[in-house]
C-alpha cells in the first residue's frame, strides 16, 4: 500500500484530491480510487465526502502520523541501500596463501568504493566452504576443492596458476628434478588442497624428496627458500624482495595447477558480496603468472 499511503499524504498536504493529483501526476479519479483502496485496507473511512469535496475526518487525522512513519521507514531503507550511505559488514574468508596478495588488494579497492562497510577478513584452511554454506561468511576466496558442492553455494572461477619449483639462487641445476636432489622440501601440509595436489604430483612423477618441512604460509616458504633452507613447490607467484635470491624452475610437461576462485551463496548474496567479487575478478587479472 505504499503508493496509496503516498497519495493519502499528498491529499492531506495539498487539501484536495484534484490538487494532490496534479502534484503527483494522477487524475482526480485515480486519487479517489487510491484513497478508497487505502480505506478498504485499514477498514475505516478517512475523509468526509460531500459532493466533489473531501475533508479529513478524525480517523484520517489519527492515520497521518502513522503514514508519515511508514514513509520515513521506506526512505531509510532506500537510503541504506544507496552506495554512499551503506553501513553493513562484509565477512570474507580466505586461505593464508591468498590473504596478503589478491584478497588484500581487493579489500583496499573495495574500501575505496564502500568506505562505510565494515570488512571482516578471516583466514582459514579447513571449513571455509562450510562457513559460506552456513551463512557465517558472505564470501570465501580459496582453492577449488574436489568433489560435489553443496546445493546452496556457487563457485566463481578467478584464475589458474601453474605450480613451479623455487630453489635458492646458488642451486646450479638444469631442471626442476635436478634442483630437488639433496634439498629439503618445504611444503604445504597434506591436509590442505595444495598439499594433496603436491603429494599426487610427487607420486605421479616418481619423485623422492629429502626431509619435509611443513609450512602453510606462502610468503614464509619464499623467505626460507631465499635463505637457502630448501626448495618448495608453489603456485607461480610474485617473489618480491626475494626474487634475486631465488631461482624458478618450470615443471614443464609435468606441471599441475592451482585453480583459485570464490564461493558465494546461490541465493541471497548481498550487494556488497557481489561488488567484492567483481573487484576480485579485476585484481585476478593482475596476478603474476595467472592464467584465466
Amino acid at each position: 500500500m505504499l503508493r496509496e499511503i503516498e497519495t493519502f499524504l499528498a491529499a492531506v498536504r495539498y487539501g484536495t484530491f484534484t490538487e494532490a493529483g496534479e502534484r503527483i501526476g494522477l487524475t482526480q479519479s485515480a486519487v479517489s480510487e487510491q484513497i478508497r483502496r487505502l480505506e478498504d485496507f485499514v477498514g475505516y473511512r478517512l475523509f468526509f465526502r460531500t459532493g466533489r469535496s473531501a475533508t479529513l475526518n478524525a480517523d484520517g487525522q489519527d492515520l497521518v502520523p502513522l503514514a508519515d512513519q511508514v514513509m520515513s521507514l521506506v526512505a531509510e531503507m532506500r537510503r541504506r541501500h544507496a552506495v554512499s550511505e551503506i553501513r553493513t559488514t562484509l565477512r570474507v574468508g580466505t586461505v593464508a596463501s591468498l590473504h596478503s596478495g589478491l584478497v588484500a588488494r581487493s579489500m583496499l579497492a573495495f574500501h575505496r568504493v564502500f568506505p562505510k562497510v565494515t570488512l571482516r577478513s578471516m583466514r582459514g584452511e579447513d571449513d571455509l566452504l562450510g562457513q559460506v554454506e552456513r551463512e557465517e561468511l558472505d564470501l570465501a576466496v580459496m582453492i577449488q576443492p574436489s568433489g560435489e558442492l553443496p546445493g546452496n553455494v556457487v563457485w566463481h572461477h578467478l584464475l589458474t596458476k601453474p605450480f613451479v619449483l623455487i630453489a635458492p639462487a646458488a642451486v646450479n641445476a638444469a631442471d626442476w628434478r635436478e634442483a630437488m636432489v639433496g634439498q629439503p622440501l618445504l611444503r604445504y601440509d597434506r591436509s590442505t588442497i595444495s598439499g594433496r595436489r603436491i603429494d599426487a604430483f610427487l607420486e605421479r612423477t616418481g619423485t623422492a624428496v629429502a626431509d619435509n618441512i611443513w609450512i602453510n604460509y606462502l610468503d614464509t616458504m619464499i623467505a626460507l627458500v631465499s635463505e637457502g633452507m630448501g626448495v618448495a613447490l608453489i603456485p607461480h607467484s610474485d617473489l618480491g624482495a626475494a626474487s634475486e635470491r631465488v631461482r624458478v624452475f618450470s615443471l614443464g610437461e609435468d606441471a599441475f595447477h592451482r585453480h583459485i576462485g570464490a564461493f558465494t551463496r546461490r541465493s541471497g548474496a548481498s550487494r556488497e558480496a557481489e561488488a567484492f567479487l567483481s573487484l576480485l575478478r579485476e585484481e585476478a587479472g593482475r596476478e603474476v603468472g595467472a592464467l584465466r
